[in-house]
């Protein structure tokens, strides 16, 4: 599959005429970007460039009548497609907003909810191009924050490359804000090490709200004053946070007995299990080791 990018010539052109194409942004397909480039070059040349190298097919789910429900989805899938891409591509608003108005622009017009009676030019700037900033507008992004979401959690050693991002699968968009807005950011292991534990934490049938998830980051950014936290495994890193999250809360885990695994269907929707992992209603092993 080939895609594409938008040239700094037609990036700068459409940038800074929001307002003039407003309600274009409406429009069920794209073919009205090409025609008003072609105004402003005064010849038939597209906007857009086409990517070095192609990626495999993908299909962004727009299957739930809430578009943000299928953020879980659609990080697993955009990030599998887009994995090869570099960090520094990755960061480039040309990618992001050459993808949003050419191959994903369907999944655009679905993701934004755009209707004609409250479409302003901040949230087409928002939404469609970088408008914050080049950092925070990576996370508001519709498409770069999934791809940046996929890339700090996704792990190859896993069979379950996505597990981490389970707890995220609630209130997506908040629960990015919050890990984004941290100081380890730019640590995959970090990062999948506060997830993980979150998921063993709700797994045990504890429930990580907003307060919990923060006092979790907040506790992680002080160890990061004590200690460096590069030097940990994400094992290690892991556990340090059960451990303060069982002393702050008063609880313990223990997955070692058939007993507690035997409780945990109770705790997790069993929609969300994959049928071989249950038997007569029990949870396995595997799954624990999978997600955990």
């Amino acid at each position: 599959m080939k895609i594409h990018f938008m040239k700094d010539e037609a990036l700068t052109y459409f940038k800074g005429n929001v307002d003039a194409n407003l309600q274009n942004y409406l429009c069920k397909d794209n073919s009205w970007i090409y025609e008003r480039y072609a105004i402003y070059k005064g010849e038939d040349e597209s906007p857009f460039a086409e990517f070095k190298f192609e990626v495999p097919d993908f299909q962004l789910d727009m299957s739930a009548e809430k578009p943000e429900n299928t953020d879980y989805n659609n990080v697993q899938i955009l990030y599998t497609a887009l994995k090869d891409i570099s960090d520094t591509q990755a960061s480039d608003e040309r990618f992001w907003v050459g993808l949003a108005h050419s191959d994903l622009w369907e999944y655009m017009q679905y993701r934004c909810k755009l209707k004609i009676d409250d479409i302003v030019a901040n949230k087409i700037e928002r939404n469609y191009f970088f408008s914050l900033g080049n950092k925070r507008s990576l996370i508001v992004h519709p498409l770069a924050r999934m791809w940046w979401v996929g890339r700090l959690i996704y792990d190859s050693h896993k069979k379950e490359h996505f597990s981490a991002l389970e707890y995220m699968k609630i209130d997506f968009s908040t629960k990015v804000l919050s890990l984004f807005s941290s100081n380890f950011t730019n640590n995959p292991t970090i990062t999948r090490s506060i997830l993980n534990a979150i998921v063993v934490i709700e797994l045990n049938g504890q429930k990580v709200g907003r307060s919990a998830y923060l006092e979790i980051v907040r506790y992680v950014n002080l160890l990061g004053g004590i200690i460096i936290l590069d030097y940990l495994s994400e094992e290690e890193l892991k556990e340090k946070i059960l451990n303060h999250y069982c002393e702050v809360h008063n609880v313990s885990f223990n997955f070692e007995n058939e007993e507690s695994l035997s409780t945990i269907e109770q705790i997790v929707d069993n929609s969300q299990i994959p049928y071989n992992y249950k038997k007569d209603g029990i949870i396995s092993k595997q799954f624990v080791a999978a997600h955990v």
